[in-house]
């Protein structure tokens, strides 16, 4: 299955409003969701999300949020595209 791990992580954090209950939907830890996050916003340059005292998407954080759900669409219709092919 075509994915990029980061963006779905992203993506399932900011569903969920939690690194910890975004990381049980994951199956990982919320270390490791963390760190994932970490990395995306190391790659981006910018963070995605203010962590205290709760948290919320950063200014930055929400515009990515568009380009994200698109990635993952993208991802996502691949997927199927080839899936299909790969059946017949």
């Amino acid at each position: 299955m075509l994915e990029d791990p980061l963006i779905r992580t992203f993506l399932t954090v900011v569903e969920k409003g939690s690194f910890t209950e975004a990381a049980k939907v994951l199956g990982l830890t919320q270390p490791a969701v963390s760190q994932q996050v970490a990395r995306l916003e190391a790659q981006l340059g910018f963070p995605l999300f203010n962590r205290t005292p709760v948290l919320e998407l950063t200014k930055t954080g929400e515009l990515f949020l568009g380009y994200a759900r698109r990635i993952q669409e993208a991802y996502d219709l691949a997927n199927r595209t080839f899936s299909n092919v790969f059946s017949k």
